[in-house]
């Protein structure tokens, strides 16, 4: 009789244990599919902006183009997995379920890590009672080309940027092709910039009359950058470190 009882005792905690590794490989795939999740959000984020020259909703990126009209965002250890700030390219903390949220558990560690994460980054904070603080908790993504993180920060500037340029465009940004941006003045008269180097690299101006009416946006130039003014000469933007004057030197 009491053979048969530890018997039986030992089948229950092999059987417990058993269960236990299962349960834990699980979550650890679960944990593993949250992070492709995020890294996939972060890549269409940006091919987003490189695309429609705006900052999306999770819902503008579940579509075919994008992520696919089928993916889920679904998420059994937290809220649906959405961005916490866009505009700061912040995804939602993902682990927030009560049986999950020790931070020295092992789904935890393994979230946090940066092992399986190459677009995004993790920056977890905890509250004096050491629990996760979901104010200050969320996953970090990244912007890998400087055109999508140009395209980025005219638009967080609160600026717009047009599909396509047009001559009846007013003070709005356009995308001009592949490479370039412009700037359409309150006169239609444009300044186009690299996508790449934007205000780092050289510009073409449709006008001279563009080096007295925005001299705000010329003065936000890399000194010595080149204006090309299209059809014609080609100069040199010096500043007067004394009295800040924007001056140019025209150059043959």
């Amino acid at each position: 009789m009491i053979r048969s009882v530890i018997v039986l005792f030992i089948l229950f905690i092999y059987s417990y244990a058993n269960e236990n590794l299962i349960a834990q490989k699980q979550n650890t795939l679960y944990v593993q599919n949250l992070i492709e999740i995020e890294e996939k959000i972060a890549q269409n984020f940006e091919k987003y902006l490189l695309t429609e020259f705006q900052i999306p909703s999770i819902n503008n990126l579940i579509n075919n183009n994008y992520l696919g009209s089928n993916f889920s965002i679904q998420n059994r250890m937290g809220s649906n997995i959405d961005f916490k700030d866009a505009s700061n390219l912040q995804i939602k903390y993902a682990i927030i379920k009560n049986e999950f949220i020790n931070s020295e558990d092992y789904l935890i560690l393994l979230y946090n890590r940066d092992l399986y994460r190459d677009y995004t980054t993790v920056n977890f904070q905890l509250t004096d009672d050491a629990k996760i603080d979901l104010t200050k908790s969320y996953v970090e993504f990244k912007l890998k080309s400087p055109e999508a993180i140009t395209i980025y920060n005219i638009l967080k500037s609160g600026a717009t940027i047009e599909k396509n340029c047009s001559a009846t465009l007013v003070s709005k940004y356009c995308n001009n092709d592949k490479t370039s941006i412009r700037w359409y003045n309150s006169s239609s008269n444009w300044i186009e910039y690299s996508k790449k180097e934007f205000n780092n690299g050289n510009i073409t101006i449709s006008s001279e009359s563009i080096i007295t009416s925005d001299v705000d946006k010329l003065r936000n130039l890399k000194i010595g950058s080149y204006i090309f003014i299209k059809d014609k000469t080609k100069n040199v933007k010096l500043i007067n470190d004394l009295s800040d004057n924007l001056q140019i030197l025209k150059v043959d």
